[in-house]
């Protein structure tokens, strides 16, 4: 096998396990979810980070195990017709005694009514920090409050666990599984694409034989030296036949004087003979 091939399958074998891996790597969605909730108990010390005033804010609070009004727990509310949710009454007046303070600041903002909850899971949210939200029975939101200062501060609860979570955490943890799943995607495709190219090489590329390579030069090098030969001996032949085709000067000459004496024979002249010698 061409040896250009093999490199190129490897080549395309390696991308594709090496997506294939991508999905394994890392921390689960689980795991970022979790990584998400800063604080969960009843009266303890909770790490917060900055949040300007009138903004949006990222930290949700939620009490454990209870029911909204209606005996839901989050998502869709058939009585709103949309994903809102309100508090019971006995729950209002016990969210409404928590708090969490910087300085004389509270920054704990409980909210009761058209509450937006869009997961059904064991946590209601009954609030935010440092800024509070105004969901109004449209749907519309709007904020308001003092904003926080980063640092550590401790919850008044009467008792009652909470839990706190960051939902950027949660929309990271959902970009990271999208990236990963298209990165693992687009390697696998790469690596596919690489290792069919490879095979396709396999197949149409040959390696180079010496003994094929010397052979061909060998049928030339006969080839070229009988057709030497051949026009050599041509030329001697041609040459030979040219040769006893010309009659030699002598023979030229003596035909000459013949033909002269016949002609002078037949005109009636004669040749003196030589005068004797005294």
């Amino acid at each position: 096998m061409n040896k250009v091939a093999i490199v190129v399958m490897v080549v395309g074998a390696l991308i594709t396990v090496g997506g294939i891996a991508l999905i394994f790597t890392g921390d689960s969605f689980e795991e970022n979810i979790e990584e998400g909730i800063i604080y969960e108990g009843a009266d303890g010390d909770i790490s917060i980070d900055q949040v300007n005033p009138n903004n949006e804010s990222k930290y949700y609070v939620h009490l454990v195990d209870v029911k909204y009004a209606g005996g839901g727990s989050g998502g869709y509310n058939e009585a709103h017709g949309n994903n809102t949710w309100n508090l019971t009454e006995a729950d209002c007046d016990k969210v409404k005694s928590f708090s969490l303070k910087m300085g004389d600041t509270e920054m704990f903002y409980p909210q009761c009514n058209y509450i937006r909850d869009d997961t059904v899971d064991q946590y209601i949210v009954i609030g935010r920090l440092c800024n509070a939200v105004y969901t109004d029975e449209y749907g519309f939101e709007s904020h308001k409050g003092e904003g926080c200062r980063s640092g550590t501060y401790t919850w008044e609860t009467n008792g009652n666990v909470i839990m706190v979570y960051d939902v950027e955490a949660l929309i990271g943890a959902i970009f990271e599984i999208i990236a990963k799943g298209f990165g693992s995607f687009a390697a696998c495709c790469c690596g596919v694409v690489v290792l069919f190219v490879g095979i396709v090489l396999a197949f149409t590329l040959q390696d180079d034989d010496p003994s094929k390579y010397y052979q061909q030069n060998n049928e030339a090098g006969s080839t070229t030296s009988g057709a030497k030969g051949w026009e050599e001996q041509s030329d001697y032949i041609h040459r030979e036949k040219k040769e006893d085709e010309v009659p030699e000067k002598s023979e030229m000459a003596t035909s000459e004087s013949e033909e002269k004496k016949e002609e002078k024979k037949r005109s009636g002249e004669y040749e003196l003979p030589p005068p004797p010698e005294m």
